[in-house]
């Protein structure tokens, strides 16, 4: 009987374990049955993991990697470690190298279960975050893929579980030990800059989180760090001597950028010449969209220079941009205003590739299909308006959803309206997985507040109609339209 009363007392456990091999499950079953390069821009990834895999430390551009675009100069820490990885397995195939990225998503969901027990106090809620984290079609897709996303999302993911241990340490947690989780913190975020240029997005709405929460006793917290630091034992000085690294590092890549190439990240023809660049795919789908929206080519010489494109997929895209722009050259609509531009990317472009499919062969859901699904983040949005508390006891809530709000306001509002900006291609360069750095924060959010005003049966029945939502439209939706042709090479 006590063994029996234990299993029972801990009944959202066993759910979120039969989640988490559910999802494990359904990851493998991708990996074996979607053919190589199906998956977005796979064989660009799995084709510079390669090069590492040849040398002890980094490469060069060279004639074997024109065609994967720019391999020096950007974020390399995914393509290094894939890279060792698979030297000290000795095999690169697209196989082993997914095996791999569903090692990274198996640890994803560990950090994702710890973080919400620091989060949701009730275990409903934690079952239902772990159900629509784990019947996501897009993420569950995306982490079955050799891809860098799934390693910056989970260092996006650990450095704000870290955090959140920081600013609001868990009950009998030793405050000797918060100058640890500063210190992961910090490095977490600083490998996610050395592993995808998004997270130049997202550090900085990071770093306003953590300096908002502690403005009134960050100098303490910064003399608390040194004095550990320098008196501290061997643990807290290596994860001091790691913060270094991280940062001589990110100075090295960054900085030695913005004092070459007076940017950031430098663009390829910033460092290789024009003619190498166009062995790229995507280098050569801008170039000729550039050219034509600068008038150096008509119409039909852009339409023929599309020919260029090593990748049929990319030249399909290339000429809908191509229409997209002379649609707007004729006609020179006014342009969206950033609230809209935001509004119409979240309907049209991020709801169908967060909950279908975005790659090289995609499962996009209309918009019949995916009305629950805004609905139901609508209700969300509308019940943490309502129910927030702004007396100090939600600062960790509202902390994410500064997050969450912030990054999306960054990356779509202030990056891709540029772009739109520039080119007049409404949707260019928008995906919703690039979203999944604040996958967690969103889902927790919902988790919490679609269940909170309710009493105990209404939270049931709210929590057993969003699963099933997401249960169907995960696996189940893709069994009932996936084809032969995804079982085949792409790219």
């Amino acid at each position: 009987m006590p063994a029996i009363n234990r299993i029972t007392q801990r009944w959202d456990l066993w759910i979120i374990i039969l989640l988490g091999l559910y999802f494990i499950g359904r990851l493998l079953y991708f990996a074996f049955t979607v053919g190589p390069g199906v998956p977005p821009d796979e064989m660009t990834h799995i084709g510079i993991v390669r090069l590492y895999a040849e040398t002890l430390f980094g490469i060069e551009d060279s004639a074997a990697s024109l065609r994967y675009g720019l391999v020096t100069h950007i974020p390399y820490l995914y393509y290094f470690l894939m890279g060792k990885a698979a030297a000290l397995l000795g095999s690169t195939d697209y196989i082993t190298l997914r095996m791999l990225n569903i090692g990274l998503a198996l640890a994803f969901l560990v950090v994702a279960y710890r973080l919400s027990l620091l989060m949701l106090k009730s275990r409903l809620m934690r079952v239902l975050f772990f159900v629509m984290l784990t019947n996501t079609l897009m993420f569950g897709f995306l982490s079955a893929a050799v891809n860098y996303d799934n390693l910056a999302n989970l260092l996006a993911l650990s450095a704000l579980y870290f955090l959140v241990r920081y600013l609001c340490p868990p009950s009998g947690y030793l405050g000797s030990a918060r100058p640890a989780d500063l210190l992961l913190f910090l490095i977490s975020t600083l490998l996610g800059l050395l592993t995808k240029g998004t997270f130049l997005m997202l550090a900085p709405v990071f770093a306003v989180v953590w300096l908002l929460s502690r403005r009134q006793t960050l100098w303490a917290d910064l003399r608390v760090l040194a004095q550990e630091i320098r008196l501290g034992g061997g643990y807290i000085r290596s994860l001091g001597i790691a913060l270094l690294l991280c940062v001589v590092a990110n100075l090295s890549l960054y900085g030695a950028n913005l004092v070459q190439y007076n940017r950031i990240v430098p663009g390829c023809a910033q460092v290789l010449t024009h003619e190498k660049c166009m062995q790229n795919r995507i280098y050569a789908r801008n170039w000729v969209i550039t050219q034509y929206r600068l008038d150096k080519l008509s119409y039909m010489d852009a339409w023929r220079a599309t020919e260029l494109i090593r990748h049929p997929g990319d030249i399909a895209h290339a000429k809908r941009l191509l229409n997209n722009v002379r649609q707007y050259k004729m006609a020179r609509p006014d342009d969206l205003n950033v609230l809209d531009y935001m509004h119409l990317v979240w309907n049209q472009a991020v709801k169908p590739s967060i909950f279908g499919i975005q790659a090289h062969r995609s499962m996009l859901r209309s918009p019949n299909e995916l009305w629950a699904y805004g609905l139901t983040c609508f209700v969300a949005l509308l019940l943490m308006v309502r129910t927030l508390r702004l007396d100090g006891s939600d600062g960790l809530w509202l902390g994410m959803a500064g997050l969450l709000f912030g990054y999306y306001f960054f990356l779509v509002g202030y990056y891709n309206y540029t772009g739109y900006l520039q080119h007049h291609a409404l949707l260019l360069g928008v995906q919703g997985r690039y979203l999944f750095h604040v996958l967690v924060p969103a889902y927790l959010l919902m988790a919490e507040f679609l269940l909170r005003p309710f009493p105990k049966w209404g939270r049931v029945v709210v929590a057993g109609a969003v699963a099933g939502l997401f249960i169907m439209g995960d696996f189940p939706y893709y069994l009932s339209r996936v084809t032969e042709a995804w079982g085949q090479a792409a790219g």
